[in-house]
Formats: structure tokens, C-alpha cells, sequence
């Protein structure tokens, strides 16, 4: 065999050998590129493997050595753009799932701000990530709202506008005649609203319950507003507002289908009139000067605010937007879960801060609502500190005295000894529409 294959040989031997290991020691009069020619690498992978970023290295110096990359495979075909023609009815959410990817993708791909998309309009459908996308957060849902038409408008541009046929349209609105839908008319149309998807339920949507926080009976439901189908919502005699007439809690618990019913707010003792805001399903029934008031949203995130009529001062039209359930009463008791002792200038009545038998509403978190009613004679602190007992951190007093009433699976475990206004109802299999004003 000639020396010149010997040598040959003799180098691929070498090769090898540093190839099979992960580092080489430099000797003397080795560059960078004769250890990467022996590694079977090139001078750029075996300088990004060591940090390197000039060709300098010195005798001893242990240098890894980089793997060997892969032969480059032909470029891939860009798959062809797809894209969706939005048909009347979509909307993103629903769209997003037909082509799994989510809402935030396909609003960055066609750089929507919002979710308003209109029939006709072709949307870029994002490729899927080959990641598993984030979970949704919020969600799209059909609410129902009031609307005036202006002058200006038809029938035809309201059902396009809100993506119904004119026909739904009437008979959404119980119209004989799409004749009359005419200027100035309030209509009830559909609205597509994304809202938080609410945390997985913690317990049944509503229980009663016995207790003695501080040595004082009470009564107690608990509501979890988790679930989906749980409505909070005023419980009226007859089934409307009817000025000079009213019943006792145990009344509206048989006329109606609610699991749980607690006394309301203050009224007129002659005219039954209510003292405060009163919103069922987005309609605003009655307005006031109580300051506070608990508001619920479609999705029954609940919260104590205040008044946007009385404290606010905002017009009608404007008051309480997006809520479906609004109830105005007070004073406010508990705030974070502090007692208050210092109330608003609406409440001067001073029977209301005597020791009366005790109703109140109250939350412990957005999700956890909590009515509770005694007939122990307590003052306003004392009820607070009753409360604050039971955990909860936000509360305002309801009606009390002879108005004071709960009932349970439709009686009452302590009815009112007069007819109230209206009650505050706990209906736990409502499956019907959900509004929001």
C-alpha cells in the first residue's frame, strides 16, 4: 500500500475519532479550520458552538464540537391562503371553530379591533399553531337589548344591522305586521356580546341553610353565580310593577318558579311605589335617589355600585348599561369587608337605624351571592358585624322591620307580616334569553 494511502487512512482515522467525540484539546499549529476539516464541520458551527467570536485559539484549549447538520431538505410549499366568506348568522367565535383557531388569531390575521364582522366579508383564515392554543377566556353570546329606530331608519336596515330577517324581527317583537315597525318604536333585537367564560361552579347553584353567627339566628341562602342557568331577578306582584298593590314574600313565593325569594328595597307605603332603581331583563322599571345598588351582568358577574340615576346622575338611556339586573337599596352595611358606620343623606328615616327584625343582600366574591334575613331585633352595625361573620364582604340592607321575609322551594321560612313592593328572586334552571341593556 503506498504511503500516500497509509496517510489518507491515517487522517480518516482521526476524523472519526474527534466526530465520535464531543470535545477536542487544540495542539500546537491546529487552526479552526483544520479541527473543524478533522470534525467534518464547518468553521461557523464549530465557532457558534464554542462562543467563539474570532478565530483565535491557543494550545490546550478544549473546544466542543458542534453536531453535524443535517443535509437541508427542499423547501416546503407555503400552503394556498384560505379564506372565509362571513354568511349571515356567523360570527367569530363560531367561525373560529370551524377552522380551529382562536379568536385572537383570526382578529390578528384580518387586524379586526373588535368582533363586529358583516355577510359578505372575506376573512383570512390563520394557519393552525402546532401548539396547543391558549384556553378562550371569553366567549360569544347571543343577549337581547332595546332599541329605539330612528327616523331615518327602515325595517329592513334594523334586521340587516342586527343579522335577523325582517320577519324575526316582528315576531321577535309580537308585531302583527312588520307595518309597524316605524320610527320612534322599541324594539327588542339580538346582539352577539363576548363575556367571560365563568370559572367552573364551586357547589349547587343555590342552598338554605340555619345558622347562629354570633349567637343570632338567621336564615341564609347561598347562591353560586357560576352556573350558567342561575337568574337573580325582582319577583313582582301579579308578574308586573302594579303602583297601589303589592304581596307578602310568601305570596310571591307561589306565584312564581323561584327557588329563593328574599324581601326587596324600600317602597311608598300606599302606592307600593319602590324607592329606588329597578332593572329586570335590561328595562329599567323604576328610578330613584338610593346611591347604591347591586347590578348583575348577563354572565351573573355581580357587583354593589353606585347609582347611576341618583349619584350619577346620567340620563336614563345611559343608566346602567350592560346589566340585566339592577336593585337599588341600602344603606351600605359592609365594604370590603369592613363595617360601615357612616351612611348616605337618602337614608333619614331614624326607625331605619332603630333594632328591627333584618333583611340584606350581600356578596362574597362576583360569583357568591348571599341573602339572609332574622327576625332577631338587631341595628344596622349589628346586622354588618352579622354578616361579616358569615364571610361576606360587600352587603346592603334590604327592607326590614314587617317587610322582613325569605322563602324556600316556595315557602317561606319567614314570611313578611305586610305586603311588600316586590322580592328579589333565585330562579336555578332558567333557560331562557338573557339581556343586557
Amino acid at each position: 500500500m503506498s504511503s500516500r494511502c497509509l496517510c489518507f487512512i491515517f487522517l480518516l482515522l482521526i476524523g472519526l475519532a474527534h466526530a465520535a467525540s464531543s470535545t477536542v484539546t487544540v495542539r500546537s499549529g491546529d487552526t479552526l479550520f483544520k479541527i473543524a476539516t478533522r470534525a467534518g464541520l464547518s468553521v461557523a458551527q464549530l465557532k457558534a458552538a464554542n462562543g467563539l467570536r474570532g478565530d483565535t485559539i491557543r494550545p490546550g484549549q478544549v473546544l466542543r464540537l458542534g453536531k453535524v447538520a443535517a443535509s437541508p431538505a427542499a423547501p416546503a410549499r407555503a400552503p394556498a391562503e384560505v379564506t372565509h366568506t362571513v354568511q349571515r348568522g356567523d360570527f367569530l367565535s363560531k367561525i373560529a371553530a370551524r377552522y380551529g383557531v382562536s379568536v385572537g388569531a383570526l382578529q390578528a390575521a384580518n387586524k379586526l379591533s373588535g368582533t363586529l364582522i358583516t355577510p359578505g366579508q372575506r376573512l383570512r383564515i390563520p394557519a393552525r399553531s402546532a401548539a396547543p392554543a391558549p384556553r378562550p377566556t371569553t366567549e360569544v353570546r347571543t343577549l337581547f337589548t332595546y332599541v329605539y329606530m330612528k327616523r331615518t331608519e327602515t325595517p329592513a336596515v334594523i334586521a340587516r344591522r342586527y343579522r335577523i330577517s325582517v320577519d324575526k324581527l316582528r315576531r321577535l317583537n309580537n308585531l302583527g305586521s312588520y307595518r309597524y315597525i316605524v320610527p320612534g318604536i322599541k324594539l327588542l333585537v339580538p346582539s352577539h356580546v363576548p363575556v367571560p367564560i365563568p370559572p367552573r361552579p364551586l357547589g349547587r347553584a343555590a342552598s338554605y341553610k340555619q345558622l347562629r353567627p354570633l349567637d343570632i339566628s338567621v336564615q341564609i341562602v347561598n347562591v353560586d353565580l357560576r352556573h350558567r342557568n342561575v337568574l337573580v331577578a325582582p319577583v313582582l306582584p301579579g308578574g308586573g310593577l302594579n303602583f297601589g298593590s303589592g304581596a307578602r314574600v310568601g305570596q310571591l313565593a307561589r306565584i312564581s318558579d323561584a327557588q329563593a325569594i328574599i324581601n326587596g328595597s324600600y317602597f311608598h307605603p300606599h302606592s307600593f311605589a319602590p324607592a329606588g332603581d329597578i332593572v329586570t331583563q335590561g328595562r329599567m322599571l323604576t328610578w330613584g335617589r338610593i346611591p347604591q345598588a347591586l347590578a348583575i351582568t348577563p354572565d351573573n358577574r355581580a357587583a354593589i355600585r353606585p347609582s347611576t340615576t341618583g349619584l350619577l346622575r346620567l340620563p336614563l338611556d345611559s343608566a346602567w348599561q350592560g346589566m340585566e339586573t339592577v336593585i337599588a337599596t341600602g344603606p351600605r352595611i359592609l365594604a370590603g369587608g369592613r363595617v360601615q358606620r357612616q351612611y348616605s343623606n337618602a337614608f333619614r328615616d331614624p326607625a331605619l337605624f332603630g333594632r328591627a327584625a333584618r333583611s340584606a343582600i350581600g356578596l362574597i366574591s362576583n360569583r357568591d351571592l348571599v341573602m339572609v334575613s332574622t327576625r332577631s331585633r338587631l341595628t344596622t352595625t349589628e346586622m354588618a358585624k352579622v354578616l361579616s361573620r358569615l364571610g361576606i364582604q360587600d352587603a346592603l340592607l334590604l327592607d326590614g322591620g314587617s317587610s322582613t321575609g325569605l322563602a324556600w322551594n316556595g315557602k317561606p321560612v319567614l314570611d313578611s307580616v305586610r305586603k311588600v313592593s316586590y322580592g328579589i328572586g333565585v330562579f336555578t334552571g332558567y333557560t331562557g334569553r338573557r339581556y343586557i341593556r
